[in-house]
């Protein structure tokens, strides 16, 4: 998790907003990269059957370097190789940040409300136009994994609705869908405003927490308590609690 969180704050950057669509059932997200590894919302299901998408159908593979990965996390990480055949299931992959992940399925399924994490061999020199596409769902509801105080739970999620959602809106969507519980963490991923994370405090508050040079912690109430979530912005929900899910 450490690490993976070490990569968000480095060099990951979000998705972009949909900029259009084919028609009212096939949607398409066209997203220019500028970083090696990206947090990509998933925003569609399967266009050749119902339910949640594959990860060979989600992402096109036009413009995308031959080497790249794709990664799930779903309590462990699973990943891809784009070979000239497209993406291939691969086997343990250790990248330049120690991160080991084992062979993704050819079958994966990818439910809307998800998120996936696109890496490159290497930071691009100018924009790279990576395509998404799949069927327009019509609710997304992000799942957060069950986790208990002593082995606590990390899911990726992405803000998939293409507009900003507010910090008290926010509040509002995780205490109607996830019940916050005491330790419960919130850690947002990318840009250059990263400090610390946000955890549910005891006395049933979202307080910052940051610690300094010399590991002196510092939580501080927030007003309001969580902030601003962009259109695709990413963050990792650290559970310590039942399953929920979020209806964006």
């Amino acid at each position: 998790m450490k690490k993976l969180l070490t990569i968000a704050v480095a060099s990951i950057v979000v998705a972009a907003a949909a900029d259009g669509s084919y028609s009212p059932s096939i949607g398409v997200t066209s997203v220019p990269l500028l970083q090696k590894n990206n947090v990509i919302p998933v925003q569609f299901t399967s266009l050749k059957e119902s339910g949640a998408v594959k990860v060979a159908d989600l992402v096109c593979t036009n413009n995308i370097p031959l080497s790249s990965h794709l990664y799930v996390y779903d309590g462990g990480y699973t990943a891809w190789v784009l070979q000239a055949t497209g993406w291939v299931p691969t086997a343990t992959v250790s990248s330049a940040y120690g991160i080991d992940a084992g062979a993704g399925a050819s079958t994966k399924d990818l439910p809307a409300g998800s998120a996936i994490w696109l890496s490159f061999p290497e930071t691009p020199g100018s924009a790279i136009n990576v395509s998404f596409y799949g069927k327009v769902a019509t609710s997304t509801n992000t799942t957060i994994v069950a986790g208990t105080i002593s082995d606590p739970v990390s899911t990726l999620v992405c803000n998939p609705t293409g507009a900003t959602v507010a910090g008290g809106t926010l509040v509002t969507k995780l205490v109607s869908g996830v019940e916050p519980v005491k330790g419960d963490k919130i850690t947002l991923v990318g840009g250059s405003s990263y400090s610390g994370y946000y955890s549910y405090s005891k006395s049933g508050y979202w307080m910052f927490v940051t610690t300094d040079g010399d590991g002196v912690t510092t939580a501080t109430l927030q007003d309001p308590e969580l902030p601003d979530l962009a259109a695709n912005q990413g963050f990792w929900y650290q559970r310590r609690g039942a399953a929920g899910s979020i209806g964006w």
